[in-house]
């Protein structure tokens, strides 16, 4: 009896061991089935939308980033330059809605893919990026700046972690609608809070700034990594991959790690188990 509990409870503390350590992987496993199932619903309703639903769509957010500097260069933080006639006149676009899904973000060499929405509030931030308030949508256009921010480091959701692995000249992709943007990083800072001089929208100027915080854990910085849009960049290039294609048989992988584990526990129990009938069969 006293050995049967014994081996009760070392049976027991293996198994939460186990679950202990494999929690952040399959905590964040789930949460990117949910970020790759997300985006497949938007790409799902982008392509019931016709031609025409569409470009009026892209034309009311070029407008919208039109309307954003009343002069350069205009800051989306403390609102100078900010035209307040954007917020009016646009307040009915759906892509200017709290917690609306604008795209989604791909960054193939950091395996990054997460569902873009408008709005920076916790329920935002967590499932996936946010747009900051007053920036400009991600949809290129002359005279833009998106500020696209998001968590590093949660054990349970990658999200940002491995922006600060990117380097000048890494490519990341925007899906908007229909339209895929490519942007080239040409700018690697780490600031303070308050230090916005890097995120202003600038005349002329196309770029997107990928904000995160920094050092993990203590996050008293933030980490800026800014791209600029590449107009002429091949999609027929070995830098244009897209992570879907990688990550949709994921959920094969985790059953083949959950099917080991279980089996591993349940060979220890069988092999304990003939163990002690062969020790009764030789009494």
């Amino acid at each position: 009896m006293k050995r049967r509990l014994i081996m009760g409870v070392i049976i027991l503390i293996m198994v939460l061991g186990i679950g202990l350590m494999a929690y952040p992987s399959l905590a964040n496993f789930i949460n990117n089935q949910f970020s790759i199932s997300t985006i497949g619903d938007y790409n799902t309703k982008v392509e019931k939308y016709n031609k025409e639903e569409i470009d009026k769509i892209m034309k009311d957010a070029y407008d919208y980033n039109n309307s954003l500097p009343g002069a350069f260069p205009a800051d989306p933080f403390s609102g100078k330059n900010i035209s307040k006639k954007s917020m009016s006149d646009f307040k009915d676009f759906f892509m200017v809605q709290e917690g609306a899904m604008i795209g989604y973000i791909e960054i193939p060499s950091v395996d990054i893919y997460l569902p873009i929405y408008y709005g920076t509030s916790d329920a935002v931030l967590k499932k996936g990026v946010g747009l900051i308030k007053n920036s400009s949508l991600p949809v290129a256009g002359e005279s833009s700046h998106a500020l696209l921010s998001a968590h590093t480091g949660l054990p349970s959701q990658e999200l940002f972690t491995g922006i600060e692995e990117l380097k000048d000249g890494d490519v990341f992709f925007i899906h908007t609608m229909d339209q895929v943007f490519a942007y080239r990083i040409n700018q690697r800072k780490v600031v303070l809070p308050e230090e916005t001089s890097d995120l202003m929208i600038e005349e002329g100027k196309t770029y997107i700034t990928l904000i995160t915080c920094t050092p993990y854990g203590i996050n008293t910085h933030r980490l800026l990594v800014r791209g600029e849009y590449d107009p002429n960049f091949d999609f027929s290039s070995e830098e244009y991959t897209f992570s879907y294609q990688k990550h949709k048989n994921d959920w094969l992988w985790m059953i083949l790690v959950i099917g080991f584990v279980v089996i591993g526990i349940a060979g220890f129990i069988i092999l304990k188990k003939k163990k002690k009938e062969s020790k009764k069969e030789e009494n």
